[in-house]
């Protein structure tokens, strides 16, 4: 989490210390990254910065969890949009999701932040605890007699922790696309991401009978 002298900050200043990390963050993975470059960048002295941050990944951590913050407002205005459907609204958030990170403007970074979380302790963690209490309970907004169990705060969690698994395999997939020689990315990322989703709602047991018969 960034330390409060970080969030007593003036918002440019916050600004330009978070535009200074992004840049230095989509020039490689924060593994590779450099403190150094991030301070100049930011103009601030090189002591100052461990007064906002515990470290490099503290600051990555952080600056993933602003875009979540907008991925979350999106999510409920897509579940108001489709009346509370919650399989409605998950692929068109995936998509959206999927967007941002393929723009030009963004496509470096996230590259190097899934290349990081799947590569460092330290990212994980400093993600893990930034997310805890970032989001609020948004069971109101969802149709719940769509749904074949009761949505329990618990549920939603554990339905929540599925679906971002399974985002963040789809997700993955399209940034490693190259080493599986995948003609389009996109679209694999989008049809591998609705057959899990698919799974999911739907089940893969035929209702008919068992395997064995």
């Amino acid at each position: 989490m960034p330390k409060q002298t970080f969030l007593n900050l003036p918002q440019e200043k916050q600004r330009r210390l978070l535009k200074a990390g992004f840049e230095e963050f989509s020039r490689v993975p924060a593994i590779d990254a450099s403190i150094s470059n991030i301070i100049k960048l930011a103009e601030i002295p090189r002591g100052s910065f461990y007064q906002y941050f515990e470290d490099k990944y503290d600051l990555q951590a952080y600056l993933v969890m602003q875009f979540s913050q907008e991925w979350y407002q999106t999510w409920r205005q897509l579940l108001q949009e489709h009346q509370g459907d919650f399989f409605a609204a998950v692929p068109l958030l995936f998509k959206d999701i999927l967007d941002m990170m393929r723009d030009e403007k963004n496509h470096a970074f996230w590259k190097n932040t899934f290349f990081q979380f799947r590569n460092s302790k330290e990212m994980r963690k400093a993600l893990h605890q930034q997310r805890r209490s970032k989001h609020g309970d948004d069971r109101e907004l969802i149709n719940q007699q769509k749904l074949r169990i009761e949505l329990t705060a618990h549920n939603y969690v554990l339905l929540n922790r599925q679906i971002t698994t399974m985002m963040i395999q789809s997700i993955s997939m399209y940034f490693m696309a190259d080493r599986f020689n995948v003609d389009d990315p996109y679209q694999e990322a989008i049809q591998n991401f609705n057959t899990l989703l698919n799974w999911l709602q739907f089940g893969i047991q035929d209702q008919g009978g068992n395997a064995d018969d």
